[in-house]
């Protein structure tokens, strides 16, 4: 059984596009900031 590189199984038009990744990006940078929110909340309610 061969094996083909890791490169060239995959086909470079299969990528997913800029800006579905710039999507992705912004998605988790706003996720973890809201998650920082809520901790400072919580900080805050407990001080």
């Amino acid at each position: 059984m061969s094996r083909l590189p890791v490169d060239e199984a995959r086909p470079a038009k299969s990528q997913r596009p800029f800006l579905q990744r710039l999507a992705w990006f912004a998605a988790i940078w706003a996720a973890s900031v809201a998650a920082l929110a809520v901790v400072a909340f919580f900080i805050k309610l407990a001080l």
